[in-house]
């Protein structure tokens, strides 16, 4: 029997959806969403980071799943029906895809797209007939690696699509398929900006790409498709049903800011401790202060706690601050007495949780003496008969 699979989807702040973390019973993994822009991208790698790290401080994958899930813009824990299923979410693309772009087409620059329309119309089938040079033997024993020849006209349309902007870094062509062309020979214009980046980069990369595409018909349609956009931009516009993910997908939910009507609502993972794994817990946050004269620190520790570990963190924290809590007039009268109160808040939330499961994350923590049997907390009276002997002094200096 495998192991259950469970993911959360990482959103940026303007709802682009990121990617996703999921893990099964034995490790934690990370996927970019393969139509993302670069911005999200280069977060999805510190995402990547941020999740190893979790994994590597001895988290179960379940429960990294559960700590990151309170993250800002990190939904909630979620099952998936296989890891495959998440891989195909990963590269669905929404119509705010193709709304960046065809925002890399520079619709100003009513020359360029002059030259894309002159520069393809120019091409000859003497320039379409591409011819390869190398793949001789040389002198020294060493074979030249063949390579294309192209004309001068086939360089500059292919420089024209530099120029529009049909060729950019906001589209990974290395993480996706080339478009396919439709039944009827066309390319929508989001595609045909893929199918340009793919094939010019492309070039640089494997010698013979852009021969291929002219060979095929291929490079044409990317030009017929960006100038028919350019005379008429609504031919641009994604369908109504270009949102919705195909069958696999829609089994864990696509990747847009609102829940779809079609999909099933995911089933959400009950909290588990951020400690031990065990459940049930609560989301409750507890706090220490230091105050050592003119300098102050503060320290908190949040998530889901089980009863036990709850208990332990609460207890360790709070002698912390009546331990050395005090020692500034700030920390004396508001900082170290508010500091309290919320733990003593926080603390009720956690002793109403029933005794926690077995963990899954590891050991529990031990809570240990309650606080009025743990000698630090009584250094907090150090101040208080301070000041009294100050009092004192004082009194008895004035009579």
């Amino acid at each position: 029997m495998t192991d259950p699979v469970h993911y959360i989807t990482v959103t940026a702040p303007d709802g682009e959806v990121v990617g996703y973390a999921w893990g099964d019973g034995t490790d934690v993994e990370w996927i970019n969403r393969k139509a993302s822009s670069s911005a999200a991208y280069d977060a999805g790698m510190e995402w990547y980071t941020k999740v190893r790290e979790a994994h590597d401080r001895g988290l179960t994958p379940l429960g990294v799943l559960n700590l990151l899930s309170h993250e800002p813009g990190v939904g909630r824990v979620t099952e998936a029906p296989d890891v495959a299923a998440l891989e195909e979410l990963s590269r669905v693309v929404t119509p705010a895809d193709d709304r960046r772009l065809l925002a890399q087409l520079d619709r100003d620059d009513a020359a360029a797209w002059q030259e894309l329309a002159d520069a393809f119309d120019a091409l000859t089938d003497e320039d379409r007939d591409v011819k390869w040079g190398g793949g001789h033997t040389l002198p020294s024993g060493a074979i030249h690696v063949p390579f294309p020849l192209y004309s001068k006209p086939l360089q500059r349309a292919v420089a024209s699509l530099h120029r529009v902007g049909a060729v950019t870094p906001e589209y990974r062509w290395m993480d996706n398929p080339m478009p396919e062309v439709s039944s009827d020979g066309r390319l929508g214009p989001a595609d045909a900006v893929r199918a340009a980046t793919t094939l010019v980069r492309g070039e640089h990369f494997s010698d013979g790409t852009i021969a291929e595409a002219v060979e095929s018909g291929l490079l044409d349609v990317v030009a017929a498709s960006l100038r028919a956009w350019y005379a008429d931009p609504s031919i641009g516009q994604p369908r109504a049903d270009a949102d919705q993910p195909s069958s696999k997908a829609a089994a864990v939910a696509p990747p847009a800011t609102e829940p779809s009507p079609l999909l099933p609502t995911p089933r959400p993972t009950p909290l588990v401790c951020r400690f031990c794994g065990g459940s049930p817990a609560a989301d409750v946050t507890f706090r220490a202060h230091r105050g050592l004269v003119i300098f102050m620190g503060f320290k908190r520790m949040d998530g889901p706690m089980c009863m036990t570990c709850g208990l332990a963190v609460h207890r360790t924290l709070t002698t912390h601050t009546l331990c050395v809590g005090w020692w500034s007039p700030f920390s004396l009268f508001v900082f170290a007495p508010l500091t309290l109160v919320r733990n003593l808040l926080a603390v009720r939330k956690v002793k109403q949780l029933p005794a926690p499961g077995p963990g899954m994350l590891g050991p529990r923590y031990d809570p240990g003496v309650p606080i009025h049997r743990r000698p630090r907390a009584y250094i907090a009276l150090i101040p208080v008969l301070w000041v009294l002997f100050m009092i004192v002094t004082g009194l008895s200096g004035g009579v």
